[in-house]
């Protein structure tokens, strides 16, 4: 495992089963759901945070401007995985989180980055971050 990842903190880590409908034709779990694994662990992270309530009480849409995802470990169906995500860089109207999905043994099956943009709602264009979200992603790193 990168030694980046280890640095990382990640507060809300979220259990649960693999469900039989994420598999695919090869009995693993289908690419695909990974995305939507880090979409879980992201949306827990801002509603434990106060971030979700920040962005809509200064009416800050996010939205992702990029996503990754490295398999490092198949994943077969009965499993149950860990998925947790990490905040790792704050950029003027971006932030930088990392994604990882864990087996029962603790082994990295995935992992990636992503980019959180905040944008205007009326005009969809990047925002920078105010002093309070900003002050909200270091009490989290």
């Amino acid at each position: 495992m990168n030694q980046d990842i280890q640095n990382l903190i990640f507060p809300f880590p979220i259990k649960q089963a693999v469900l039989w409908g994420e598999m695919d034709a090869w009995n693993h779990i289908n690419n695909v759901i990974y995305f939507r694994y880090f979409e879980t662990g992201r949306v827990e992270f801002f509603n434990k945070t106060n971030l979700w309530k920040l962005f809509l009480d200064e009416n800050v849409r996010i939205v992702v401007g990029k996503l990754e995802c490295n398999y490092t470990k198949e994943i077969m169906h009965p499993a149950d995985i860990e998925i947790a995500v990490a905040i790792k860089k704050i950029g003027n109207s971006s932030l930088v989180v990392h994604h990882k999905v864990t087996n029962s043994n603790n082994e990295i099956c995935a992992h990636g980055e992503g980019i959180i943009v905040g944008t205007n709602p009326a005009t969809g264009k990047s925002i920078p971050w105010s002093e309070n979200i900003r002050s909200e992603f270091e009490k989290w790193m």
